[in-house]
C-alpha cells in the first residue's frame, strides 16, 4: 500500500497507512528518536529488509533500503527534505576503523546533485545545497567490506550543526564553484578549486556529461559534497585540532591570505635559524612539520583544524640553487589489498589528496649552501593531471590484480643481492604521478616460498601470496618544479 502525503510539488509516498508508522512525521524529535534507535545494530536487525533487497537494482544502496524499510516511505530524487513537514534532509555516510580504533569517513557526504544552467541563478541563501544542510538528520554506519551491507552497524545518529566559521569557509567554497561556471569553466572544476565543500564528480562514469550555460563544452556531472576530510574531522574524535590564531583585522581574511602572512614573517631565515628560534632539530624526521605548525602558531601536539578539515597535504620543498628538486613527492605507503578494495578513484586515498589543495613551503638553497625559506605556496591539480593522477591508479591496480612481474637484475651496490625491477607504473608512465618503493629497504616473497629482507617490516602482501617491498605513490618532480619557476622561485 503506497499512502501519498502533501499537497503541490511536495509528495511523500508512505508504504503504509500514516497512523501506522512507527515515528510521526509531523514531529521533528520523534523522527530523531526514532533513528536513534539504529545505533550499535545493523538494519536487518532493525526492520525487514527482505522486500528492499528483493528488488532488483537494490545491491549497494543501503541509504535508500533505510528510508524504504526503515522509515517506510519510498525513495525519490526530489529536491524536497525527506522529511518535508519539519524540513529535516535524512543523509548516511559510511565511516571506517582507522589502526588506532577511531572513525574516518569512508567517502564524501554527497548533499545535492549540480545544475549548472539553475545554479547560476541562485544566491547563496537560496541555494539548493545551503537548503540541504539546513537540518540535517546524519545516519553514520561502519564499512566492512567481509559483510552484507544490511549487516553494517550504526555508529551515529544525529542532527549535526556546522559551525559558523566553518559555514562562512562553505559558502566562499560555494561562490568559487559558482564563479567557476559563470566563467564557463565548468569543466576544468576540480576537487582541489575549493576546501570544505567541493563539487565531485557524481554519474555512472566520469564521462557522464551535461550541459553548462555559458560554454558549448560538456561538463562533467557533479554534485554539491562536504569532503570526506571535513566529515572525518567530524568523526574521529581522537585528532586535537587547533585553528590557526587570527590578530585583529585578520577576522574576514581568507585561509590562503592568512598562511601566507604568517610564513610570510619568516621569509629569509635559514632552516637552522628557524630551528633554534621555535626549538626545533633540523635533523629531525618531524622538523617540516613541525616548523609549519609553529609559524602558523600551532602547538606541536595539535592538527592544524583548517589543514585537516580540508584535507590539505603539506610538503616542504628544498630547492638547489638551479631550481631543481632532488626527490619526487611522496605519499603514504598503501598495502596491495587496500588499494583492491578502493571501488572509486574519487573516494580513494590517493584519488582524495589529488582532488584536495597542496600547500608547498619553499626553502631554496644559497650561496654557502645553507637553505632559506622563500615562502609558500597553494596549488590544485588541474583536472587534467588529475585524470592522469587517476590513469597511474587504475594502471597499478591492474598490475597488481594481474600479477606483479618481478624482474631479476645483475647484483650492483646492493650488497650482493640481486635487484629486483617491477612493472607497475614508473616515472615514465605519464610524467604526472608514478608507483615506486617506499620502505628505506626492499624486501620480497617469492612464489616458492624465499625471502629476501624482512618482509613483515618491509613488505605488503600481494593477491597471490608473494610480497614486495612496500610501494607508495609519488607526484613526478618536474610538476612542481615547473610550478615553482613559473610563480618566480
Amino acid at each position: 500500500m503506497k499512502i501519498v502525503v502533501g499537497g503541490g510539488c511536495s509528495m511523500v509516498q508512505y508504504r503504509v497507512p500514516r497512523e501506522e508508522l512507527p515515528y510521526d512525521p509531523a514531529n521533528r524529535k520523534s523522527i530523531v528518536e526514532y533513528a536513534q534507535k539504529l545505533v550499535g545494530r545493523t538494519l536487518r536487525d532493525s526492520c525487514d529488509v527482505d522486500s528492499f533487497s528483493s528488488k532488483k537494482g537494490n545491491k549497494g544502496k543501503l541509504g535508500q533500503a533505510i528510508e524504504y524499510c526503515y522509515f517506510e516511505y519510498e525513495p525519490n530524487s526530489a529536491q524536497e527534505p525527506d522529511f518535508p513537514e519539519v524540513g529535516l534532509e535524512l543523509k548516511t555516510n559510511p565511516v571506517k576503523r582507522k589502526k588506532d580504533k577511531a572513525l574516518s569517513a569512508k567517502e564524501r557526504l554527497v548533499l545535492t546533485m549540480i545544475d549548472y544552467c539553475a545554479l547560476v541563478h541562485e544566491t547563496w541563501e537560496s541555494s539548493t545545497v545551503l537548503s540541504k544542510m539546513g537540518d540535517m538528520l546524519l545516519i553514520t554506519f561502519l564499512h566492512e567490506p567481509e559483510k552484507d551491507e544490511f549487516d553494517y552497524e550504526f555508529e551515529f545518529v544525529g542532527t549535526p550543526s556546522i559551525p559558523p566559521e566553518d559555514m562562512a569557509v562553505i559558502r566562499d567554497d560555494w561562490e568559487t564553484i559558482v564563479a567557476k561556471v559563470k566563467a564557463g569553466l565548468a569543466h576544468e572544476i576540480s576537487g582541489g578549486d575549493t576546501n570544505y565543500l567541493e563539487a565531485c564528480t557524481k554519474g555512472a562514469s566520469a564521462k557522464t556529461v551535461r550541459k553548462q550555460p555559458y560554454s558549448d563544452i560538456m561538463a562533467k556531472q557533479r554534485a554539491f559534497a562536504l569532503k570526506s576530510s571535513y566529515m572525518t574531522a567530524f568523526y574521529d574524535k581522537n585528532i586535537c585540532l587547533e585553528s590557526i590564531m587570527r590578530r585583529r583585522g585578520e577576522e574576514s581574511m581568507g585561509l590562503e591570505d592568512l598562511v601566507k602572512a604568517r610564513i610570510g614573517e619568516y621569509v629569509g631565515a635559514t632552516n637552522i635559524e628557524l630551528g633554534d628560534r621555535f626549538g626545533l632539530n633540523p635533523r629531525s624526521k618531524s622538523f617540516n612539520a613541525l616548523l609549519t605548525k609553529a609559524m602558523l602558531g600551532v602547538g606541536q601536539e595539535n592538527e592544524i583544524a583548517e589543514f585537516s578539515k580540508a584535507g590539505i597535504t603539506v610538503r616542504t620543498i628544498r630547492l638547489e640553487q638551479n631550481g631543481r628538486i632532488r626527490e619526487h613527492i611522496s605519499f603514504p605507503a598503501f598495502e596491495f589489498a587496500d588499494l583492491l578494495a578502493e571501488a572509486e578513484w574519487e573516494d580513494s586515498e590517493f584519488g582524495k589528496v589529488c582532488n584536495s589543495k597542496f600547500l608547498f613551503v619553499v626553502f631554496k638553497e644559497n650561496e654557502q649552501g645553507v637553505y632559506e625559506l622563500r615562502g609558500c605556496e597553494f596549488w590544485s591539480m588541474p583536472s587534467e593531471m588529475v585524470d592522469a593522477a587517476e590513469a597511474t591508479w587504475e594502471e597499478t591496480r591492474r598490475v597488481v590484480e594481474g600479477g606483479v612481474k618481478f624482474i631479476e637484475c645483475a647484483p650492483c651496490c646492493n650488497g650482493g643481492r640481486p635487484t629486483i625491477k617491477n612493472d607497475l607504473p614508473g616515472s615514465g608512465f605519464n610524467h604526472v604521478a608514478h608507483v615506486r618503493p617506499h620502505a628505506s629497504q626492499s624486501a620480497y616473497r617469492f612464489e616458492d616460498g624465499t625471502e629476501i629482507g624482512n618482509v613483515a617490516r618491509d613488505a605488503s602482501e600481494l593477491p597471490d601470496g608473494r610480497a614486495m617491498t612496500k610501494q607508495s605513490f609519488w607526484l613526478d618532480k618536474g610538476v612542481v618544479e615547473k610550478l615553482l619557476k613559473d610563480r618566480g622561485y
